[in-house]
């Protein structure tokens, strides 16, 4: 008689991504011992709820806490003002109201937060989420987790070097293929004390996909470039977690 061994299979989970990319931002939350429950209760205390359109409102949807941690959608509004034509072939400023969606995961155990969504509507949520818990934010420094990507990316076209001490020189960029190689990034590193504060490069995921990543460690931000319909979430887990552990050392 033989038997037949099932082998349970998941399908890896993927983060659709409508733009060519992902942005990230990423906070230091300081000034709370709020519980991951007791923040997911303050901000279902402001849940999104639109009155209309055009209305600019902003708050929160399918808040949940598990553990230590607390995930989010933030929505909100905001005005856009656009030039068009008007019946007398004039300019004439017309606006209207677009609309902008984050996921946000706040981890109390690492006192960080992760929003994923544009610049804007990040600087929202922050403004917002301060005077809800009484929190304080602030950009997570990515230094000490740039320099750990710069060593093993398998190519990098452009490079930041900030806080150089050479004269009137402060900062240098670099432009180029592969320039990760190039002995002058490193000789005003060490030398000058400047430090890589941004650069652009692709890098190998634990997926295996290599995405083009972008990193702005003074604005704790990054943005990872999508292969396909999106980003897997392993990937996005992996250079997050990398970023956050070697800012909080």
């Amino acid at each position: 008689m033989s038997t037949k061994t099932k082998k349970r299979t998941t399908r890896a989970k993927l983060v659709r991504v409508p733009g060519l990319g992902l942005s990230v931002k990423l906070f230091r939350q300081e000034g709370t011992d709020k519980s991951a429950t007791q923040i997911a209760n303050l901000l279902r205390a402001h849940l999104y709820k639109p009155k209309g359109k055009k209305d600019l409102s902003a708050g929160f949807v399918d808040v949940k806490a598990k553990g230590k941690h607390v995930n989010a959608e933030f929505v909100a509004g905001f005005r856009v003002r656009v030039l068009t034509y008007n019946k007398d072939g004039e300019l004439t400023p017309v606006h209207y109201v677009s609309y902008d969606r984050a996921q946000v995961i706040i981890k109390t155990d690492r006192g960080t937060i992760e929003v994923r969504g544009s610049e804007r509507i990040a600087r929202k949520f922050r403004r917002m989420y301060e005077e809800i818990t009484g929190a304080s934010l602030s950009p997570l420094n990515l230094n000490g987790g740039t320099q750990r990507l710069y060593s093993q990316a398998k190519n990098i076209d452009s490079v930041l070097l900030t806080g150089i001490q050479k004269g009137n020189l402060s900062q240098l960029e670099f432009r180029g293929h592969s320039i990760q190689t190039e002995a002058e990034i490193g000789l005003y590193a060490r030398k000058y004390k400047g430090e890589i504060t941004r650069f652009r490069g692709t890098f190998a995921y634990p997926s295996g996909a290599f995405l083009t990543t972008t990193i702005n460690a003074e604005q704790g931000s990054l943005m990872v470039y999508k292969s396909g319909d999106g980003i897997l979430e392993k990937d996005l887990t992996w250079i997050v977690d990398l970023m956050e552990e070697a800012a909080l050392e």
